[in-house]
């Protein structure tokens, strides 16, 4: 099934509204200091429903970022997605237009 993305959040938009952004991370169910803030986070229908896309980070055993095989002068991530539960809007995020707002 394909998907359409409806908001999309940049690696800029983290830096400016990094509270409002780990409120709502944390409400929808994932660890902000897991999320790589690039190369950004979306939110996308999927059929009816909507997911939060993103890349979290891989954690050796003491808990410590893995560097990517491909390329080790970055961290490695991997391509997550979760439902959307809590919209942005619930945390004061300034988006144009709420999730909520895009026809289905």
């Amino acid at each position: 099934m394909s998907s359409a993305v409806i908001t999309t959040i940049t690696a800029a938009d983290i830096e400016q509204h990094r509270e409002q952004l780990c409120r709502w991370a944390e409400a929808n169910g994932l660890d902000p200091q897991a999320v790589a803030a690039a190369p950004g986070v979306t939110i996308e229908r999927s059929g009816k429903r909507l997911v939060i896309v993103w890349r979290q980070f891989q954690l050796d055993d003491q808990g410590h970022r893995m560097a990517d095989p491909a390329d080790p002068t970055v961290a490695w991530t991997v391509r997550k997605a979760t439902p959307l539960t809590s919209p942005l809007a619930d945390h004061g995020y300034p988006a144009g237009q709420s999730e909520t707002d895009h026809p289905g």
